[in-house]
């Protein structure tokens, strides 16, 4: 009797085993991306009429280059031209964005100073620093920031916590502890196994525009082969032309380099689906750190005394969350709430560590 009773269960554990290991659910993972300096306007009606009028000095707007290339009858049609991936299947199928004050659908930075620095310490702490971080000048986060807190509360080694940004201030405030998450930002060079990217490692300073930032490209192609090889279980991704183009008045450079990150969203997308760890899996969460002025001649402006440069936008995806499309009406949210968001999305309450952040986001529908 013993011995049937050890073969039948040597039979039936692999089974057993098997539909435990199916059945267990897989750990979550997060991406974040940030466009930095990028406006609602452009995000929700695509080429501005009133700026590309103010652009055109008083010459006839129809005659110019920017207007036939980008002009639709309307923002719908405007906006896909730009962004066709976020407004055709990001949103459309997978989940939702708010931000359009037009909708009643209000997102708002709690930092008074309405730049970059003060906007990404709010985004990746949960609040604002208004008393320590005034200006973009070099200085070290004061603060653990959430991408820090998910890694100790998970106990995740260094490389599943992520860092590819355009910027080279990245390396002061997405950590507090300098090593404490793998950051790659500014110059930095990869080391990949594809020679290709180990070329454009070494050709990126060769390339400047900016003295203190590189172009996405480089950001881009190293984000994704470091997804594709380490798996990170919370990557984040910092893109920089939007803005850089911006303060150069470049208003035609700047939407084709928001037409390229949105290429690369569709890039990284599928890459996402590809891998059965992420497929179905992750959460998705774009934005930006600030925004702009609102009159024309301000589209490229932002700071303290433009109070329009508050205004922000926010786009998600994640599984479960049956929401879609355009977020119209509901509470006002607030930029400090993402760090929560995110750690939310992990299982982890975040207030109880940083009980001055906002709170989180609900990734799930109301019933």
């Amino acid at each position: 009797m013993l011995r049937h009773f050890l073969i039948l269960s040597c039979l039936l554990l692999p089974c057993l085993c098997g539909r435990a290991a199916e059945s267990a659910p897989r750990p979550r993972n997060v991406v974040l991306v940030t466009l930095d300096g990028v406006r609602w306007q452009e995000v929700f009606g695509g080429a501005d009429p009133t700026v590309m009028k103010f652009l055109a000095r008083g010459a006839p707007v129809e005659g110019t280059a920017l207007y036939q290339r980008y002009w639709a009858p309307t923002a719908e049609e405007r906006r896909r031209k730009i962004m066709p991936f976020l407004w055709g299947t990001l949103v459309e199928r997978h989940g939702w964005i708010a931000g359009d004050p037009a909708k009643g659908s209000d997102i708002e930075v709690t930092n008074r100073f309405h730049t970059s620095y003060p906007g990404y310490a709010e985004i990746l702490t949960g609040y604002a620093h208004d008393e320590a971080i005034v200006d973009n000048k070099a200085q070290r986060i004061p603060v653990p920031t959430v991408l820090e807190f998910v890694r100790r509360e998970l106990n995740l080694p260094k490389s599943a916590v992520a860092v590819f940004a355009s910027w080279d201030r990245f390396n002061d405030f997405t950590e507090h502890e300098p090593g404490s998450i793998m950051v790659n930002a500014g110059f930095t060079a990869y080391a990949s196994g594809d020679p290709a990217l180990r070329e454009l490692s070494v050709a990126q300073s060769e390339m400047v525009a900016w003295a203190d930032e590189r172009f996405d490209y480089p950001t881009q192609r190293f984000a994704l082969d470091y997804l594709k090889h380490e798996h990170p279980r919370l990557l984040y991704i910092g893109l920089g032309d939007t803005d850089d183009y911006a303060h150069d008045k470049q208003y035609e450079l700047m939407l084709k380099s928001l037409r390229r990150a949105d290429r690369f969203l569709a890039d990284l997308w599928a890459q996402l689906q590809s891998m059965p760890r992420y497929r179905d899996n992750t959460v998705l969460v774009v934005t930006c750190d600030h925004g702009r002025g609102k009159m024309p001649e301000y589209w490229d402006e932002h700071n303290e005394e433009l109070t329009a440069a508050k205004n922000i936008w926010l786009a998600v995806a994640a599984p479960g969350d049956a929401r879609r499309g355009e977020i119209e009406g509901g509470p006002t949210l607030y930029q400090n709430q993402i760090a929560a968001t995110i750690a939310q999305a992990f299982g982890l309450d975040y207030g109880k560590q940083v009980p001055q952040a906002g709170k989180p986001i609900a990734l799930r529908a109301a019933p």
